[in-house]
């Protein structure tokens, strides 16, 4: 137990006593008992502690005194621990290494260099990350997103689909499959105008990875688009959560399944947008949602239609008081 500490005793249900089967255990951290509460038993002793045997007192004494780093990532580097034979023409206690011995070194080092890719797809890693943490810091990604779609990168790496397809299209396509697992999508176009590469080209990439790679990537959904549109639309908290009750109510029927989900939310958008009386112009919205204003005024007209039969009658949605016209 580290010193310093006082004795603390916490409740234990995971066990019962076998003297009494009674399940009110406590243990005791300080003497390392698990005592029943009941009739006194001392079930166990002798548990071992397993923090730390040092006290800090401050967090640069615990960034001190700590003996473990942060964990390995594939993208902040290699999955696992390696050996890295350095360059120098001394050793640990300062002596100058003979000319043979460092010739011996540099041979082993170069092996040493060769060896840590022989693995397939481990030449083309380092590059791979580094285009990573471009889109992802582009895209302003979590770091959840991204460490998923690092591992889709290693995994598309080791299968050989980078032959015949670029990296930055692997790493889109990787980077859009992340997305919609972690339920944060972001559009086709987004990804177009931050890698360069076309939509067609991150189409087919996407679609490599899901045959070979067998992921299971739920659909998209019109929720999980409007937070981030209300953000960049400067819109308030009251018109996204109108927007978000519409799509609910929305989704209850199946025929908006087939639908874009992008289409969807933007139409959801601006119809709350017109009953709070936070209007935006159309042209805003389809642009900020990457679809065309065709498709935001038919989405529209049906979902002003879907409203006006479900939510008109308790009151919620008013109708907006002239047809959508372009430019609006």
């Amino acid at each position: 137990m580290p010193s310093g500490s006082h004795a603390e005793t916490f409740l234990d249900e995971e066990r019962s006593c076998p003297e009494c089967g009674s399940e009110h255990l406590v243990r005791d951290y300080a003497r390392g008992e698990l005592v029943c509460d009941a009739c006194g038993l001392v079930v166990s002793e002798g548990a071992i502690d397993e923090g730390p045997e040092w006290s800090a007192y401050s967090a640069e004494d615990s960034q001190r005194l700590a003996r473990t780093g942060a964990p390995r990532s594939i993208v902040a580097g290699a999955s696992s621990l390696t050996t890295i034979i350095p360059i120098s023409s001394k050793d640990a206690r300062g002596n100058r290494i003979p000319l043979k011995e460092r010739e011996k070194f540099y041979r082993m080092r170069k092996l040493q260099h060769h060896s840590g890719h022989s693995r397939p797809g481990e030449r083309s890693l380092p590059e791979t990350v580094r285009a990573l943490e471009r889109v992802a810091s582009l895209m302003g990604l979590p770091r959840a997103v991204k460490e998923e779609a690092g591992f889709i990168c290693k995994k598309a790496l080791e299968k050989g689909l980078v032959r015949g397809r670029s990296i930055e299209g692997i790493v889109a396509a990787a980077v859009y499959a992340a997305c919609r697992i972690h339920e944060v999508p972001r559009t086709l176009d987004e990804l177009q105008q931050v890698t360069g590469i076309r939509k067609k080209v991150i189409g087919k990439a996407y679609g490599a990875l899901l045959r070979s790679l067998t992921l299971r990537v739920p659909p998209s959904r019109p929720t999980d688009y409007v937070s981030r549109f209300c953000s960049q639309l400067g819109l308030s908290n009251a018109v996204q959560a109108e927007a978000l009750r519409m799509l609910k109510e929305l989704e209850k029927i199946d025929s908006s399944m087939s639908l874009s989900p992008i289409g969807t939310a933007a139409a959801a958008i601006y119809l709350a947008s017109l009953a709070h009386g936070e209007r935006r112009p159309q042209k805003a919205i389809a642009k900020v949602a990457g679809v065309s204003e065709v498709t935001l005024r038919n989405r529209f007209q049906f979902m002003e239609d879907f409203m006006q039969q479900v939510v008109m009658p308790r009151g919620r949605a008013p109708k907006p008081s002239a047809p959508p016209v372009a430019g609006r």
